[in-house]
């Protein structure tokens, strides 16, 4: 007892410094060992799942067209990502028509929800000098009912 009081400073420091170490120990543990059910948390709680038949159905009606080389769909979040190759005979104009009508495979509530990123690309063809291929990309964000291009 008669150390605590001689050194009663050195004594606060360090409970001091105890307090704050458990302190952020909780706050650390709180972070690492959450039990959060994805990485989204709360954020996608609510909102219309994506069916699986509709995203189907719109990849083998683009891959059906003459135009069409590829087609991926990946769902990321609340975001739903097209990635359409075109064949190289393609304009930009027509692979931004054919572009346009892909959410439309959606319902109504998806397309409320989620936002669609377009990336629109174009394989070179294979007697080709001169790399004339494209990229375009596009956003449809839920609240519009356009997907605004980039400026190529």
């Amino acid at each position: 007892m008669e150390l605590i009081k001689r050194h009663k400073g050195l004594a606060i420091v360090l409970g001091l410094t105890l307090i704050l170490v458990i302190i952020m120990f909780a706050i650390f543990a709180r972070m690492i060992f959450s039990s959060g059910d994805s990485e989204y948390g709360d954020r996608l709680k609510g909102i219309a799942s994506v069916n699986k038949e509709d995203t189907n159905k719109l990849i083998s009606e683009l891959e059906e067209r003459d135009e069409v080389d590829d087609v991926s769909v990946r769902t990321q979040g609340k975001i739903i990502y097209i990635t359409i190759t075109y064949l190289d005979s393609v304009s930009k104009d027509k692979a931004k028509e054919i572009a346009n009508n892909t959410y439309t495979y959606y319902s109504e509530e998806v397309i409320k929800d989620y936002d669609f990123e377009y990336f629109l690309t174009q394989k070179k063809a294979d007697d080709a000098e001169e790399d004339t291929t494209f990229v375009i990309v596009g956003t449809k964000h839920a609240d519009n009912d356009y997907i605004s291009w980039t400026k190529n």
